[in-house]
């Protein structure tokens, strides 16, 4: 049936437009016409409204016209799942519109860089090499600390021998909140005074350049950090765990920063100073004022209670209020904070009722934060992920950020499968708690471009029930023979495929020049993960900051790959048996059955990638590069 308007059928009408679009493309590749990453991104942007235009007008037809209303439990769920694969087309397509190419400008020489090497249980022999490597770097104007969480005695002794600094926790943290990583990195702000702190995870060996390469952005004085990508050079031949992502580290960044929104991911970074001492003050302040309002509006309805105001003389009771009336007043006045809840502790003690009161109360009007270490938290504490979210509290204060795609630091990542699983979860985990106690939708400050931008980040972790859905759609279809659609015919393909065909040229077009096949199958493969992480996360449950293991994990870890397998026998289990169906003459629609077996093909090479990953060992001649050879690689270039 053609859908019409006015009794005029507009299906010539989008064939012009995709006729128009793809003949445009190929014009643009004529050598002279346009050069360059200009010819690149009208390219991009011709694919782009060519994927979008076909991806509403096919979800608007799945919508209106293909619903099989028989069977709307299946239905609804699949037509769902297309819905969010579209707007995530959308989102990639807004997100890679204007991608930021970058070269280093020329250094800022008079600079002062602190160099922050963060380590808790790693041994002293790794981080040896990073302080190594970090001592190399040329720049006159160079502290290297070694922050170590682990309060280690070799590590005093590994200070002392190559020449640098140690910073640990003293003793105002016993007993109080650590914070992970972000509580190490804050205790060491406190300790130091660079204008620019380069930081570094425990195995990552920068290059001598690292910092001429990129000190130079900050010449603009809003600039808040730069990141450079993650690379490392343990990976054995065919990145099996899926450790390399050159998709996020190249296409994805560059199209953030374009629009100002590329963020910090925690390692092979540059941050200023001013920057994140402004974050931490703005913080703390604001801090004091929700609480101290929020201990306002309690104290009030508290008093309200006879049975509690009663317990006190009635001239107590007068005062206290006349007091509160007054400290209302001057906080909308912008009074100073210290003074005015202390001034109304000092009420509180000589009324008699600061005995009565709950803690929540007292604690309410505590700006000292006794309850932590430090007063201040510039490296937000909110996430497991604390990278993103103080990203977001920086840009929301008004300050830029750079994505530099050169590759300045080559560090270590997981060599077992089980570790690679471990640190997905535990990423999705803080990206999802960003978006329940920082949600960038909401944070004032944010441009709407970088609202969008934070937010297909932290969208892209839900697609986990996408996925599921995806798999089980074929295998219900070759099972029962039903369909979520009113029928499979050449009205469902010729709105499916140019919608396919569009989408997946354009991601190709994108990262043309990149090997994204391994995280392509990753992101189907890793469904599992996603979904675990959203469900703890919003069934209230905090994840703790685990370290990544550095050591290849013994065992085969069966046990992290059972649900793939079990789709991958269950999608093979329902292509034979309509394949039976069919050979033994069966009432098969053939068109649906052809079409759900090459979907169910399509999931189970994506499920395998997982599966042959837990059996995997290294090749027996390839040996993995040690940090010394990095090191000694570089001196002799």
């Amino acid at each position: 049936m053609a859908i019409t308007s006015v009794g005029i059928s507009i299906e010539p009408v989008i064939l012009s437009v995709g006729t128009v679009v793809l003949l445009s493309l190929l014009i643009l590749q004529v050598p002279g016409i346009v050069t360059g990453s200009r010819k690149k991104n009208i390219g991009f942007r011709l694919l782009s409204l060519g994927a979008v235009f076909y991806a509403c007008y096919y979800i608007y037809w799945r919508y209106g016209f293909s619903l099989n209303r028989d069977a709307l439990w299946f239905a609804l769920p699949l037509v769902l799942a297309e819905t969010y694969s579209i707007l995530d087309t959308i989102f990639f397509a807004l997100m890679m519109w204007k991608p930021a190419e970058r070269r280093s400008p020329p250094p800022l020489s008079q600079a002062t860089v602190d160099i922050f090497i963060t380590t808790y249980n790693e041994p002293a022999e790794l981080v040896k090499w990073t302080v190594e490597a970090a001592n190399k770097i040329l720049w006159p104007n160079k502290k290297v600390y070694i922050l170590d969480d682990g309060n280690r005695k070799e590590f005093f002794d590994l200070a002392r021998e190559y020449g640098c600094e140690i910073i640990t926790r003293g003793e105002e943290w016993k007993g109080k909140p650590r914070h992970a990583k972000a509580g190490n990195v804050n205790n060491a702000l406190l300790q130091t005074s660079g204008e620019f702190i380069l930081i570094l995870d425990a195995d990552h060996l920068p290059e001598p350049y690292f910092i001429q390469r990129i000190i130079g952005y900050f010449r603009d004085e809003r600039v808040a950090f730069v990141q450079t990508p993650q690379h490392f050079y343990n990976i054995p031949p065919g990145d099996p765990f899926g450790s390399d992502a050159p998709l996020f580290y190249g296409p994805i960044l560059k199209g953030k920063d374009g629009w100002n929104s590329a963020f910090f991911c925690g390692t092979n970074a540059i941050l200023r100073r001013e920057a994140l001492l402004e974050l931490g003050i703005v913080e703390y302040v604001e801090t004091s004022v929700k609480q101290g309002k929020r201990g306002l509006q309690v104290l009030n309805k508290w008093l309200r209670k006879k049975s509690n105001w009663s317990r006190i003389s009635l001239q107590a009771y007068k005062i206290l209020k006349s007091e509160l009336k007054a400290v209302k007043r001057e906080l909308k006045k912008g009074g100073p904070l210290e003074e005015l809840y202390g001034r109304l502790l000092k009420v509180l003690k000589e009324t008699g009722y600061f005995n009565l009161l709950p803690k929540e109360i007292v604690s309410a009007f505590d700006i000292t934060r006794s309850k932590e270490a430090i007063p201040l938290l510039p490296i937000s504490t909110l996430s497991v992920t604390e990278d993103m979210a103080t990203s977001i509290k920086l840009h929301s204060r008004g300050w830029k950020s750079v994505y530099h795609p050169d590759i300045l630091a080559q560090g270590l990542a997981p060599e077992d499968l089980k570790t690679a699983l471990s640190q997905r979860l535990r990423w999705a985990q803080g990206t999802i708690q960003v978006l329940l106690k920082s949600n960038p939708l909401t944070v004032k400050g944010l441009t709407l471009a970088q609202r969008i931008q934070y937010f297909t980040t932290i969208y892209s972790y839900f697609s986990g029930f996408a996925t599921l859905i995806f798999i089980l759609s074929p295998i219900i279809f070759l099972f029962t023979g039903l369909a979520p659609v009113t029928s499979y015919s050449g009205e469902f393909l010729w709105r499916l495929i140019p919608f396919l065909l569009f989408n997946r040229i354009m991601f190709r077009y994108a990262a043309r020049g990149t090997k994204v096949t391994r995280g392509e199958h990753y992101s189907v493969a890793l469904f599992p993960v996603w979904i675990k992480a959203v469900v703890s996360v919003l069934s209230g449950r905090n994840p703790k900051f685990v370290v990544t293991a550095k050591e290849r994990q013994s065992g085969r870890h069966y046990s992290a790959i059972r649900v793939q397998a079990f789709f991958i026998l269950l999608s093979l289990a329902s292509v034979l048996f309509c394949l039976y169906r069919i050979v033994t003459g069966g009432d098969v629609n053939h068109l649906g059955a052809g079409i759900n077996i090459f979907w169910a093909g399509y999931n189970i090479l994506h499920l395998f990638t997982i599966v042959r990953a837990a059996f995997y060992n290294p090749p027996a001649d390839w040996e993995k590069p040690s940090p010394e050879t990095i090191i000694r690689c570089r001196e002799n270039r």
